[in-house]
């Protein structure tokens, strides 16, 4: 079937997976603890990598090897430090406002640039970034300006916000990307995402925190294994084969509205008005700011969506 290879829908369906991450995250709340789920999830993708990619691992050692603080930077921030934070955010907030945060990461890639490579910021691009932040400032009052003023606000709100900082940090670094394959350097990056993540299952551990799965739970882990971690990447990475990377970028811009989606059908949340103005206010920023420039830099590097 044609469909099955059109560009479009393979990448429709990449955003589709990308939002079930953030259901999953929220639906593993009592069925699988955070820290559990990032070293699970990494190391199963790290074996499924190392197969993939077996042949090509042995011929960029010897560039892997030079980069390897890099990479284990990069890996940390992006990987381990981003996902231990998201599935976290995941247990102490609802979807939607996961999915609605994470929208604002071309914003926060921005920032950090801004702050970390002297990158200039025209006046239209401001304007979006301003508007994105007061989107995520709603998201995390509820649509309630006393709650703001008072400081009264959702911890897994605030997490997703430093979790979309580690991200941003992680695309900002991917500048200095190797001249490797996206998906071997990504198999380096989930090895690095595994074994950063033990010391934190020890601690979720020795802190009784642990949830071990049961049925449900694995379901979960499946989910997040098979569709976000891995099928949208091979859909994504086709996408960019076919039609480019910039065109291809774009659809990362649907994972807000298909996580709101998602949320209401599979975990009954609510979209609320206050949603909806944030989710308009979060488009209309990445309108501002979604020059060629931040396209360049979110998007020639297909290796960072692998995450989302």
């Amino acid at each position: 079937m044609k469909i099955l290879t059109n560009p479009h829908f393979l990448l429709t369906l990449t955003s589709i997976f990308w939002a079930f991450n953030t259901v999953a995250g929220r639906a593993a709340v009592g069925e699988v603890s955070p820290l559990l789920i990032v070293s699970v999830r990494w190391f199963f993708v790290s074996i499924i990598l190392s197969i993939l990619c077996r042949n090509q691992l042995k011929e960029i050692w010897r560039i892997v090897n030079k980069r390897l603080k890099w990479i284990i930077f990069m890996g940390l921030f992006g990987f381990t430090g981003f996902n231990s934070a998201y599935y976290i955010a995941a247990h102490n907030t609802i979807a939607i406002n996961l999915g609605l945060v994470q929208g604002t990461m071309p914003a926060f890639i921005i920032i950090i640039a801004w702050v970390w490579l002297k990158d200039k910021i025209n006046l239209t691009q401001f304007l979006g970034v301003l508007i994105t932040f007061v989107a995520v400032l709603i998201v995390v009052s509820a649509g309630n300006l006393s709650l703001l003023l008072n400081l009264e606000l959702n911890n897994g709100d605030i997490i997703m916000i430093f979790a979309c900082s580690l991200y941003a940090v992680y695309a900002v670094g991917l500048r200095k990307k190797p001249k490797i394959g996206a998906l071997p350097l990504l198999t380096f990056f989930a090895y690095v995402a595994f074994l950063g993540s033990i010391p934190g299952l020890i601690f979720e551990i020795f802190s009784n925190q642990f949830i071990l799965p049961g049925y449900k739970g694995c379901i979960i882990l499946g989910v997040i294994i098979i569709f976000p971690s891995f099928l949208a990447q091979i859909f994504f990475m086709k996408g960019v084969e076919k039609i480019g990377p910039s065109r291809s970028g774009l659809y990362t811009n649907l994972v807000p509205v298909f996580s709101s989606i998602l949320a209401v059908l599979f975990l009954g949340e609510n979209f609320k008005f206050y949603h909806f103005l944030s989710l308009t206010m979060i488009f209309a920023g990445i309108y501002l700011f979604e020059n060629k420039t931040l396209l360049t830099l979110l998007v020639t590097h297909p290796a960072h969506m692998f995450l989302i």
